[in-house]
């Protein structure tokens, strides 16, 4: 039964998410035209800017450390300067849909920074503070919604997403669902880690999209709070 579920769960999650992650071509008129940032934000943008106002709200949840395209540290993400600008200033198909799209000012910094030459610092000297140290993943609900759910699944499983019909925006989405999304005591039967792993038949996020799938430690994070009760 359990595992009937789970394969419920899996058909509904990877419909609903194959066609909510897609990739885009931005038609709002305000940001047609050529994106042309200040010298002033030339000289004083820096990766930290850049990491904390549109690589992390927008492009790690599929280009993390576990993906073909990583930028959640400078060195990678430096690599893969000329992508970037193409994927988001010159083509706007960047971030994929239901993310949503950069706005002129995102842009702007987008732009800038690679007009800059994609630096670590600020080209003018400025001092920067330093990048957030990345949240410790514990088997907790709190931190595994906030380092798993909120960055790869709500984007679809919430209110006016592609998959709002299976949400999972509070810990009673995942406790009280029919299709037994987690089973507290019983990780290995719970449909949210069979979706996670690397063998599933249809795994999540779905490969197709290019989201960095959740990694097996994490995984074990999550089994751990399972097996403890699954409590909040």
């Amino acid at each position: 039964m359990f595992r009937r579920a789970a394969g419920i769960f899996l058909c509904l999650g990877l419909g609903v998410s194959l066609a909510a992650c897609s990739y885009r071509v931005d038609k709002n008129d305000d940001l047609k035209g050529e994106i042309r940032p200040s010298a002033e934000l030339i000289s004083r943008v820096s990766f930290n800017d850049i990491y904390t106002r549109v690589l992390q709200p927008k492009c790690i949840s599929c280009h993390g450390i576990s993906g073909g395209v990583n930028l959640e540290n400078y060195a990678s993400a430096r690599t893969f300067l000329s992508r970037i600008y193409r994927s988001t200033v010159v083509e706007r198909r960047m971030p994929l849909a239901p993310i949503p799209a950069l706005n002129r000012e995102e842009l702007e910094i987008v732009a800038a920074w690679v007009e800059a030459g994609g630096p670590e610092f600020p080209l003018n000297g400025a001092p920067t503070e330093p990048l957030p140290p990345p949240p410790v993943l514990e088997p907790t609900f709190a931190s595994i919604k906030e380092v798993i759910v909120d960055r790869k699944c709500l984007q679809c499983h919430s209110a006016g997403g592609k998959a709002e019909r299976i949400p999972l925006t509070k810990l009673s989405d995942f406790l009280d669902s029919p299709l037994e999304i987690v089973l507290p005591g019983n990780a290995d039967e719970s449909g949210l880690v069979l979706v996670l792993l690397e063998d599933a038949r249809k795994r999540m996020p779905p490969p197709e999209t290019g989201m960095a799938p959740v990694s097996a430690q994490e995984i074990e994070v999550i089994k751990e709070w399972i097996s403890n009760g699954a409590t909040d």
